[in-house]
């Protein structure tokens, strides 16, 4: 019988990178407004489209790149995949293409979907989560992409650490590809398999650059 992962954070109320805005809920229809029914209770939700565990397009940083409702299910269904260990090499020292070369050297598989473990999502909900990211050198994802990879992520809340030039999500005005970030990788690494089959649902935004993602491994 397969076994399945949770890789999702929930939705938090604090935002996870400095220009993100805090998530918002509202009440629409209380229970406590219906007193004598309590009939129903709806919310009114405000996020960015980038919050928590969420699923980043090309249209993210490519004005004519895709937006997230246009993302080909068969990247997301059930799609080959594999976790990298790159937790060894300490919080804030960027993950190169040599360190992702030994990681994947017994288990990856051209154009799987590659998740990355670095050890940041240890410290979720912490004060350190964002100290502790261990961003992509762009020759990081560049080796990922060579080897016919279209969907990657880390248990960080970026792949890059520099707000200005973000190189290597600018790999997006060359390449069609799409990011996970925030993933839920501890502590579902210490018994998750290191191939497995991968469903990550984005919310069908429409023209999103991104959307929260519910992210499950499946384990056979």
């Amino acid at each position: 019988m397969s076994r399945l992962f949770d890789l999702s954070h929930e939705v938090p109320h604090e935002p996870t990178w400095a220009a993100s805005h805090t998530f918002g809920r509202g009440a629409v229809l209380a229970y406590s407004a219906l007193a004598e029914t309590k009939l129903a209770q709806t919310s009114l939700l405000a996020f960015s489209d980038h919050v928590s565990t969420h699923i980043d397009a090309p249209a993210h940083f490519h004005p004519e790149g895709k937006t997230i409702d246009r993302m080909p299910p068969e990247l997301f269904v059930e799609a080959p995949a594999v976790w990298l260990d790159c937790s060894g090499g300490g919080a804030g020292k960027p993950v190169g293409p040599d360190e992702l070369a030994r990681a994947a050297e017994e288990h990856f598989k051209r154009g799987d979907a590659v998740l990355i473990y670095t050890g940041c999502s240890r410290e979720w909900g912490k004060p350190g989560y964002r100290a502790s990211l261990r961003p992509l050198e762009p020759a990081a994802a560049e080796w990922l992409l060579e080897r016919g990879v279209r969907l990657f992520g880390v248990d960080g809340p970026e792949i890059d650490d520099d707000p200005i030039r973000w190189p290597a999500h600018m790999l997006m005005r060359r390449h069609e590809f799409y990011v996970i970030e925030n993933l839920a990788l501890w502590p579902a690494v210490a018994e998750l398999p290191r191939r497995f089959r991968l469903i990550a649902m984005p919310l069908t935004i429409q023209g999103g650059t991104a959307a929260p993602a519910r992210v499950v491994a499946v384990a056979d």
